[in-house]
Parts: structure tokens; sequence; C-alpha cells
């Protein structure tokens, strides 16, 4: 909880407004005993000269009076405490779910592998309400029962002496049996979390998959899925269950005891006339209020034990360091296009023992055609991810721009090198609004440019709004071919220094492919573009070719090069040539 107090500085004032409210709060609520036990014994248990009963009726108004005003200001500050705790526990729920949202923006590829995505987004919701929910009910609790136990026993040992030591008995079993359930509870509170994040991973990947579902007619496979993950999250909560509900049995055992050691000490005093009927009466309410204020402070621990939990896992994500950092005073500025590969080597983490690439160098002068051809795991799409610095090299050094491109600004490295991935994602919003995250103020005629260089104009024209018609999450409502021309519309609309198109062009037919390649090839002569294609009739104009197998690359040149020089390339060639003829 240490780590997390910072996210309290919005709502500092608040915060230190709530002591005093809740002190003024207890003060008059400890008062009303006082009123209640004279207006008792100098009022209704008043008596005249000779010693008959007569009610002073000036006494009763007094104390009666002084009950009500007591009654009202404590209501008034209890409502002042309760808008002040909620306010401060919203806004340090929101600033927790904002801090993860942010810190998460930093990481790289490389520390998003350490978070399932179901796993990050019950941290940012239902950890966050958790912890939300146990700060409004500490702040509200933890303070004012403390107060009102300590005010009340002190009140107990004035009036009535001796009965404080009642809970001298009492407390320790409480203790002792809060500290039982808590300990042992809170480690399937741990394992629960973890089978939310996996009931959030089923639902997540059965609804982004759900054609796929339809399609393998997998509906019951995935709805008995379903229920083995919620069975499993119904089945740590109720062992948890199990634990936390001793914690009531426990509170009205400790009352029910309490209550008779009560009844018969006090009757006692009360007989040897140690003790007025008005002393006895608001010994009762005194001791109402104590082990009232024991169950809340139970109910406080009972949430500590499920929020503790839920601290430890967004101190992960809070805690997880960015693998990729950027110096002092970085370069914000590329000059060109060119990048270089300088006995470059990269490995997954730090277990993998054999790298995805291995010494490999490289150098591309800016304005290039650059295609990229190569089997499925043959490093392809790693070569570009360092090329954009999604991940760093396990050795070696990366130039763009003649420097090397940990010296950049990372927001500006990623302006200018621009990665388009085959399955790039679509937001919801109009087919205007998805373009302009390349160009944030970009006009309707720049819009349509982009459009028409990535032979996306036609299709996007004949939609019942045009430009503002409506894209569903990740684009369901366009084809995968469609998806693709809209994501390189959307990159080529920003102009970096370098555009990156990684297999991107896969659900289009060969005739738009061949349309977008001849088009990029002619757009912006100082753009470098890299294109992985597994259709070698893309890249055959290109001013080069790199050929990638297991081993890294295989071969580097122009088309008519590696087809006289290259077996693999110009067998593989010949086998595509033909299927084109025949899907001609």
């Amino acid at each position: 909880m240490k780590k997390l107090f910072k996210y309290f500085t919005t709502v500092k004032k608040d915060l230190i407004k709530v002591p005093f409210l809740i002190f003024i709060e207890v003060i008059f609520e400890i008062l009303i005993p006082v009123f209640m036990g004279k207006l008792i014994d100098d009022g209704i248990k008043a008596t005249d000269a000779f010693g008959v009963s007569a009610p002073n009726k000036n006494i009763i108004l007094l104390y009666g009076g002084l009950m009500i005003v007591s009654a009202v200001v404590a209501l008034i500050f209890g409502v002042l405490v309760t808008k002040t705790v909620s306010k401060v526990s919203t806004e340090f729920g929101h600033n927790l779910r904002l801090a993860q949202f942010e810190k998460i923006q930093t990481y790289s590829f490389e520390n998003m592998d350490n978070f399932k995505t179901s796993s990050l987004i019950t941290r940012m919701t239902l950890d966050v309400n958790t912890i939300q929910q146990t700060t409004n009910m500490t702040l509200r609790v933890a303070l004012r029962a403390p107060s009102m136990f300590l005010f009340s026993i002190i009140s107990i040992s004035i009036f009535a002496g001796w009965l404080a030591a009642i809970f001298v008995i009492v407390i320790p079993i409480l203790l002792f049996g809060f500290y039982i359930i808590l300990t042992r509870a809170y480690r399937y509170f741990v394992q629960m979390f973890g089978k939310i994040d996996n009931l959030n991973l089923v639902i997540q990947e059965d609804l982004i998959g759900i054609r796929t579902v339809k399609s393998f007619v997998r509906e019951d496979y995935e709805t008995e899925r379903f229920n083995q993950a919620v069975d499993e999250v119904r089945t740590i909560s109720k062992t948890a269950e199990k634990l936390t509900i001793w914690n009531r049995p426990l509170m009205q055992f400790s009352i029910g005891l309490s209550f008779v050691l009560i009844g018969w000490f006090g009757s006692k005093l009360l007989v040897a006339g140690n003790l007025t009927e008005g002393q006895f009466a608001n010994t009762i309410t005194y001791i109402n209020q104590v082990l009232f204020s024991l169950m809340m402070i139970s109910h406080v621990f009972m949430m500590f034990a499920m929020s503790r939990a839920a601290m430890d896992r967004i101190s992960e994500v809070l805690d997880e360091e960015p693998r990729l950092k950027e110096i002092e005073n970085p370069n914000y500025e590329i000059k060109d296009g060119s990048f270089k590969f300088d006995n470059v080597s990269f490995k997954y983490g730090n277990q993998d023992s054999k790298p995805v690439l291995s010494n490999v160098n490289l150098e591309i002068p800016s304005g290039s055609f650059v295609g990229i051809f190569g089997s499925t795991g043959t490093g392809k799409s790693t070569l570009v991810q360092l090329l954009s610095r999604l991940y760093d090299t396990t050795e070696g050094t990366i130039y763009v721009g003649g420097k090397d491109i940990k010296n950049y600004s990372l927001e500006a490295l990623r302006k200018e090198v621009i990665l388009v991935l085959q399955q790039n994602v679509l937001f919801s919003g109009t087919v205007r609004e998805n373009i302009q995250w390349g160009k944030e103020n970009a006009s309707d005629e720049e819009i349509i440019e982009a459009l028409k260089s990535a032979q996306a104009y036609d299709f996007v024209m004949s939609m019942d709004k045009g430009l503002d018609s409506w894209i569903e999450q990740g684009g369901v409502n366009v084809s995968g071919g469609q998806r693709q021309r809209l994501t390189i519309a959307r990159a080529l609309i920003a102009n970096p220094k370098i555009l990156i198109l990684d297999d991107s062009t896969s659900a289009v037919d060969t005739k738009t492919d061949a349309k977008i390649k001849s088009s990029l090839k002619n757009q912006s002569p100082d753009m470098t573009k890299v294109v992985i294609s597994q259709r070698l009739s893309s890249l055959e104009d290109a001013d080069m070719i790199i050929l990638m197998d297991e081993n890294g690359i295989n071969s580097v040149g122009k088309h008519e090069e590696l087809y006289q020089i290259n077996e693999i390339y110009k067998t593989i060639y010949d086998a595509q040539s033909k299927s084109k003829e025949v899907e001609e």
C-alpha cells in the first residue's frame, strides 16, 4: 500500500479533512450515552427531599435536547465523511487505472510478453475496484472504529470502572481469530484472481474468434471451456469464503460473551450500589459501540485480505521496468530513410539457446524499395520489428539515418519508421478517424489520396457514408483485404522516412497487390519501402530482394541476379509463376 500512496496526491486536501470530520462525528456520538445516563439518573430517577421519586422534567428536556443535537451533528458530519471518502476513493481508483494504462504504453513487446491481455484488463478493472472499495471502507471505518473503540473504553472506565476489564478477555480472542482467518484466506484470494484472469481470457478469445468458432461448429466445446473456467473461479471462491464466513460467528460469539460478562458483573455492581441505572444503561450503549467498532474493523480486515492480492498484482504492472529506454538527450530528427544492420543478433528472452537472427549485416540506402522473402520462422518479422525498435537487439547495432536507433527518441523513431502488420488493427470509429491515426489533422483530400494509393478508395466510397462510414472494433465489418488496405492508407498518410509492410497484402488478390506495390514504388521517392511478401511477383521490381532461410539472410540482390545464381529463389519463383498462370 505504501507504493500506492502517491496516487492520493490529487485529493490530498480531502484526505487530510477526513480524520478531522471523523473526530467530530465520533465525539458527538460518544456524548449521546453520557447525556442518556444523566437523563436517567438526574431526570427520570430523581427524588425529592423525602426520597420519593420525582422526575425532573427540566433535566429530562435538557439532556433529551442535547441528545437530539448531538445525534443531528453526528449525522451531518457522518454525511460529510461519507461524501469526502467516496470522492477520495473514486479519485484514487481513477489514478490507479490511469497509472497502469500509462505504464503499459511504455512497455516494449518484450514487457507485454510477461502479461496476458486478459490479466491486464482484470488488473485495471476488478483489481482496482477491489482496492477502491477497500479504501472507501478503510477511510470510513479504520479511522472511525478505533476512535469509537478508544473513547468508548475510556468512557466505560470512567462510568463503570472495572467493567472495562471485560475487553481484556474478549479482544485477544477476536484478534487471534482474525489472524488465523486472514493469513489462510489470503493465498486463496491470490489464486482466485488468477482464475478470474483465465476466465477473462476464455471470454476474450471466444468473442474475438466467434466467427471461427461458428465456422468450425465448436460452440459446445467453447461452452464447456467456459463452464470449466467458471467452475474453477467458483471452487476457489468457495474455499476462500469458507474461511471468511468464520468472521461473523467469531464476532457474534464475542458479542454474546461480552453481554454475559457485563450482565453478570454489572448486575452485581448495580445491586451493591456501586453502579447507577444510568451508568449501566450508557455502559450497555458503549459496549454496543465497542463491539460494532470491532465488527467493522473485522470487515476491513476481510477487505484487506482480498485487496492485498489485488495490490500485489497492480504493483507488478507499475513496477515492471520498460525494457526499452531512451538516453537522456535523444535526437528527435531523422535525416533520411537509410538503415544499416551491423552484426545484429537477436533472441527472445534469456532462455532461448538459439538466436532468431545471428550476425546480420545489411545496408540500405534511402529511398530504396526493398523486398524480403522467406519461409515461416526465418525471422522476417523480427528483422523489421528491430528496425522500428519494438525489441532491442541482443547484440550489434542498427542505424537509421546514419545514427544508432538507441540515440533517437522512441516517439520520433516510430513516427518515421512505420510498421504495417499482417494482422494490423482498426479501431471503432469512422474511416476518417482511423486514417487520421497516421496524421491527426489530415484533410479529406489527403485521406482520399492515401486511400487511392492503398487501392481502398473505391470500396470506401461505395460504403453508405463514405469517409464517415463506421468501422466496428477490430474492423470486423470489413473484409480482411479491405482492412489491410485501410491500414496501409493509415501508414501512407503519415509519410514516414521508412515504411514497412509485413505481409500486409496477404488478404488481397494478386491484381490489387500489384497495383499497391506499383503505387508504393512511385510514392515519395525519398521514402524507403520495405515489403515482406510470400509472393515473389510482388517483389520482382524491388531495388533489392533479401532472401531469408533458417540460418538468417541467404542472399541479397535484384530479381535478375537471384534468379540466375540462387537455385532456391529460381525454384520458388518458377513454381509461383505457374500457379499465377493457372489462377489467371
